[in-house]
Formats: structure tokens, C-alpha cells, sequence
């Protein structure tokens, strides 16, 4: 019995912490955002489809909510300064045409016209699970579309999945879009975490405002910011994932909607 109790005050905690958070403390995205993305031009950059719903949902979520309440929008047609910069069409499995209307269809769940959506098939840039992409090559593509953009979402180092396309887009921005970089901008990175807490779903959400605080502690400036998101969210999220990208819904994809913390929290750290 003692066990028993144990047990739900361990899945108790993280569920209130999340709903204090969602709704009593509400609105922390548009609140967090709002002073490093209000009215300025953002792109996205991804490595294929379904990077967006899989791993930046949470993102993407609050900046439609911030181009609501910014831009005087509608909830059900904002006007948004954000757009996603994709460099393949996801094609190893010959579905790349396919993929690249699942991508615009996706992004309509999150107010995002099928306009702000450019998608790259470069034979330099494919789809290949082990291979990183030269870094001169994803400039090439990506950046006569960053010449008015302010700021840049992308991959950590570690890629979230350790991917080697998605690890190629941290490469390049590093090299490119930081210090000396020929298109300096500033870039928010995902963060990436272990395998354990990758599959925790919203039991992460409590560390993840820790670990953020201690990030910020010693710092000046807000260097790391946490976005969660509600009930309402997640399921926007996830009806991006099994209503656009159909062609990708095979039984582990299931898996990842239901356990992974990607669909509920990002961590995003300024590079």
C-alpha cells in the first residue's frame, strides 16, 4: 500500500507542477517569448518533414499563441513573421513529393501559410541517417532566405535524436550565423537530453524549469528559456504528426506521440 501511495505522489507532483504552470501561472510562452521574438522575423530550420511536429511542437505552438496577441491576428488565421527553411524532402524511402505536402500541411496547424514554407531537394543535402551535410552547401541554400531574418530555431550539437542531418544544421550555425559567421544572427538551439528523459513526457517538465533556472542563474541575460505546452497544444501537436504526416505513422511513431517529452517541452539555449 505504501508503495502504492509512493508511487502516485511521484506521478502527482509533475502533474500539478504542469497544470500550475498551463493554467494558473498562465500565459508563461507568450510571457517567456515575448521579450526575444515580438516582432521580429524568424525562420526555423529543419532537416526534414516532421522535424517541425516532432521535435518543436512546443515551440511552434507559442509562437502561433505570441503572433496572436502581437499581431492582433485571429486565432484561427494569425499573421505570423516566422518561416520554416527545410533542407530535404525526407525522400530515403522515395516519398520525398509526398512529404513535401505533409510539411505544408503541417504547418498549417500551427498558422503557418504554405508561402513561409521552403522546402530545399539539393543532391548535395539528402535524406541519410549517418551523414552530416557540408556546411558550405546548407549556406547556399539557406541563406538568400535569412538576408531579413532576426532570429534562428534549430538543432542543438546533439540533434535531438543524434541525427547527422539534424547535428549538420548546429554545424552551420555555429560556423555561419555566430561570432564571426558571414550571416550573423541570433540562434536558439533545442536542447537535446538523455534517452531516459527523452521518454518521460511531461514527468520532465519539472526538471527542465530546474535545470533552466540554474542555466540562467549566473547569467546577464536570459540565455535558456523552457516552453510547455497544455492539453489543448499537445493535441494540435499531435494531430499535426497523424493527420499531415500520414506517411509517417508507423507504429513507433505512435511510441514517440505518446512518450516523449518533445511533444509537451522544448528547451531552447541561446547559441
Amino acid at each position: 500500500m505504501m508503495r502504492f501511495r509512493k508511487l502516485i505522489i511521484i506521478i502527482l507532483i509533475p502533474v500539478l507542477a504542469w497544470l500550475i504552470t498551463k493554467y494558473v501561472l498562465r500565459p508563461p510562452n507568450v510571457r517567456t517569448l515575448s521579450s526575444h521574438f515580438a516582432h521580429k522575423r524568424i525562420a526555423m530550420i529543419i532537416a526534414h518533414p516532421d522535424d517541425e511536429a516532432m521535435f518543436f511542437g512546443p515551440t511552434l505552438n507559442a509562437l502561433r499563441q505570441l503572433a496572436i496577441q502581437t499581431n492582433l491576428g485571429s486565432p484561427a488565421l494569425p499573421e505570423t513573421n516566422l518561416r520554416i527553411l527545410c533542407l530535404s524532402t525526407g525522400n530515403a524511402d522515395s516519398l520525398g513529393e509526398t512529404r513535401t505536402g505533409e510539411l505544408r500541411s503541417s504547418a498549417a496547424h500551427f498558422g503557418i501559410p504554405p508561402s513561409n514554407v521552403i522546402i530545399f531537394d539539393d543532391p548535395r543535402v539528402q535524406d541519410q541517417m549517418g551523414v552530416k551535410w557540408p556546411t558550405d552547401a546548407i549556406a547556399s541554400l539557406v541563406g538568400p532566405h535569412l538576408t531579413d531574418v532576426e532570429v534562428v530555431i534549430t538543432f542543438d550539437n546533439g540533434g535531438v535524436s543524434g541525427h547527422g542531418n539534424h547535428m549538420s544544421l548546429n554545424i552551420f550555425a555555429r560556423e555561419f550565423l555566430s561570432g564571426q559567421g558571414e550571416i550573423q544572427r541570433e540562434v536558439w538551439m533545442l536542447k537535446s537530453t538523455s534517452i531516459l528523459r527523452k521518454y518521460v513526457s511531461f514527468l520532465d517538465i519539472p526538471y527542465t524549469y530546474v535545470s533552466n533556472h540554474m542555466f540562467n542563474r549566473n547569467s546577464k541575460t536570459e540565455r535558456s528559456l523552457v516552453l510547455v505546452s497544455d492539453v489543448r497544444e499537445y493535441a494540435n501537436t499531435r494531430d499535426a504528426m497523424t493527420q499531415a504526416h500520414k506517411s509517417q505513422m508507423r507504429w513507433f511513431r505512435w511510441g514517440w506521440i505518446s512518450l516523449s517529452r518533445y511533444m509537451v517541452v522544448n528547451d531552447l539555449h541561446l547559441l
